[in-house]
């Protein structure tokens, strides 16, 4: 299929760096979230997120973290009370992260393609 604007494709690699600082954002949004509740499961839960948005935001083992925030939102999903964001949004990170366990880290990251 013919590109309808052929001169921005050597931006396409931008694309997953973009996917990763979104995924960042919802991450640590979600995980102060998560911090400023009592309970020990959802500051467990305010720390991986901050691990796992700390790895997406410079790229390191973004396959793994993609995984496992995969899984988070999964659970985030089924779990109602856990969540910290609309259904729609978990739904939407979801999506992002599945995307990212694809595609890999992109841009500006410090994992290497094999």
């Amino acid at each position: 299929m013919l590109s309808l604007f052929p001169q921005i494709l050597w931006m396409a690699p931008f694309s997953a760096l973009v996917l990763r600082l979104s995924m960042t954002v919802f991450l640590g949004t979600s995980a102060w979230r998560h911090l400023a509740r009592e309970g020990a499961l959802s500051r467990t839960l305010s720390g991986v997120e901050i691990i796992l948005a700390a790895a997406l935001f410079v790229g390191a083992f973004t396959q793994a973290a993609a995984l496992v925030t995969a899984i988070l939102c999964a659970a985030l999903l089924v779990f109602p009370r856990l969540r910290a964001a609309p259904r729609s949004t978990v739904a939407f990170a979801l999506v992002i992260s599945l995307s990212l366990l694809v595609t890999g880290a992109g841009a500006i990251a410090f994992d290497l393609p094999l």
